[in-house]
């Protein structure tokens, strides 16, 4: 049961860095006056990740059934976005690419520890 709760703080850290991240974006779009088309949809992916992934994960520590079959899905969706953000950076010939494929390693990590734990019989028995 520690290891759901645990896994429910690192969604709930997950969707807050998302958060934190938009509303960043939100002021730095405020502050220089202009936001380009491209910007306003990053900054509504990122407040609508952060918050699914937020409220997710309090679902995790509260170790309900929906939670953990959204994460599920919800991870797998994150590492295929990370993976499709990454392939874009690299053909539109980006210098530094070692941030996004970052997210990638990381995004799969947890993806693999997500299924690896939230699939398996002793686990599942947990959730209500």
């Amino acid at each position: 049961m520690r290891i759901i709760r645990l896994l429910g703080v690192v969604v709930i850290l997950y969707g807050l860095t998302y958060l934190f991240h938009a509303v960043r974006q939100i002021l730095g779009s405020l502050l220089s006056g202009s936001a380009s088309m491209l910007h306003v949809h990053v900054i509504g992916l990122n407040l609508c990740i952060g918050t699914v992934a937020t409220v997710i994960g309090i679902g995790l520590v509260l170790a309900r059934k929906w939670a953990r079959i959204a994460w599920l899905v919800t991870v797998t969706l994150l590492v295929l976005e990370h993976c499709l953000v990454l392939f874009f950076w690299y053909v539109r010939g980006n210098q530094d690419i070692t941030t996004q494929a970052f997210n990638v390693v990381l995004t799969s990590c947890i993806a693999v520890i997500s299924w690896a734990k939230l699939t398996s019989e002793s686990t599942r028995k947990h959730f209500r």
